[in-house]
């Protein structure tokens, strides 16, 4: 059974921390972010929850993880919402059902996964309690170690938890869910004088007119966000903030994994601005207004913005219709000789990352 655990750090003197959010099972992302920050042991390494689900090497992350620890004293990792799901749908027996349900709907790449495919389970076959005693059994250790977690991390300069804390003094006093599901943190606050650092919620949710995953710095709230969106968002990185302290006091850094394929622009290519809407969680629902060969113009329903979105961003569901996932409607302007990122390939239309922007481009100017 998994319980609140607070635990206190004094460091003294310089020092360099990195803290990760949200790896979900992206071993790869983690392992190079890691590589391109120079980890070493000398660091403090704090990996703020949910290392688990959403990817395909969930198992294998736990592994790692449990590596770093040993290979250093100055390595803590941090209980998420993901890990205490994962936990309870696997230990409590009144969640065998819900289990099973989790694996055919949601849960496809997770850990659960990975050992029906590992056992060679047949879900439509097994008693939904004896393939959970199976789970159970065969991933005893990696629960032992998720139940082993601290809640939060608080140092001398900075607080680490994985959604938020309540806006008083005592925020210790609070339940389980509040520091692993919050999800007002953003907009209420805290009460102390000190940086909280939080993952959970992907930073792309706090840009209006933006898909921008970098991490987000609130300066007066005290509130860094690191969530990149990894596992979740159809554009996402793996984010690393870096704090750095010496005789002058803290500095922050960042630093992000996107794995997005490169490509060079071979023509100028101009559009003139124009406002930019986005669509974003939770308002994916909308009303197409006029349907053409690439694009159309439609309507999001609950905040009343009208913009062109790309056809295959938009699917029906029990007649009605939705965006995919967070998109924006601009179209870039780029010059010959640019490099580019390119997030997908739709048609006639590039999707791609262009200076921290994210928007559309015709195929026909992409170097091949």
């Amino acid at each position: 059974m998994i319980e609140i655990k607070h635990e206190k750090l004094n460091i003294k003197g310089k020092y360099r921390c990195i803290v990760i959010s949200d790896i979900h099972s992206h071993l790869e992302r983690f392992q190079q972010i890691l590589k391109e920050v120079d980890y070493t042991t000398n660091d403090y390494l704090i990996i703020n929850g949910d290392f688990v689900e959403k990817g395909t090497q969930a198992i294998e992350t736990v592994h790692y993880l449990q590596y770093l620890q040993q290979q250093s004293k100055r390595v803590y990792v941090l209980l998420g919402n993901c890990e205490y799901a994962l936990d309870a749908l696997i230990n409590e027996d009144r969640l065998c059902q819900e289990m099973l349900h989790y694996l055919r709907k949601i849960g496809k790449s997770g850990m659960i996964d990975q050992i029906v495919f590992q056992k060679h389970l047949d879900l439509k076959k097994e008693n939904p309690k004896f393939l959970q005693k199976i789970v159970r059994d065969s991933l005893k250790n990696e629960l032992t170690y998720l139940q082993s977690l601290p809640t939060s991390l608080e140092t001398n300069d900075f607080l680490c938890i994985h959604a938020g804390i309540e806006k008083k003094k005592d925020w210790q006093d609070a339940p389980l869910s509040s520091f692993i599901e919050k999800r007002d943190f953003q907009k209420v606050g805290h009460c102390l004088d000190k940086y909280v650092i939080v993952g959970h919620l992907p930073t792309s949710n706090f840009y209006k007119n933006q898909i921008n995953n970098d991490i987000y710095f609130d300066e007066d709230k005290k509130i860094i966000s690191i969530d990149g969106g990894t596992g979740v968002k159809f554009i996402s990185q793996l984010n690393a903030l870096i704090i750095e302290k010496d005789d002058q006091g803290l500095h922050f850094k960042q630093h992000e994994v996107q794995p997005l394929p490169v490509y060079q622009i071979k023509k100028d290519y101009f559009v003139e601005k124009k406002e930019i809407h986005k669509v974003a969680w939770p308002h994916f629902e909308i009303e197409i207004l006029e349907k053409k060969d690439e694009f159309s113009l439609c309507r999001v329903l609950d905040k009343n913005d009208i913009l062109w979105i790309k056809n295959e961003f938009i699917y029906e569901k029990k007649k009605h219709y939705y965006c995919l996932d967070d998109y924006i409607d601009a179209f870039l302007s780029v010059k010959k000789g640019e490099l580019i990122k390119v997030v997908g390939i739709y048609h006639n239309w590039a999707y791609i990352k262009y200076k921290n922007e994210i928007g559309w481009i015709p195929i026909k100017i992409l170097d091949e």
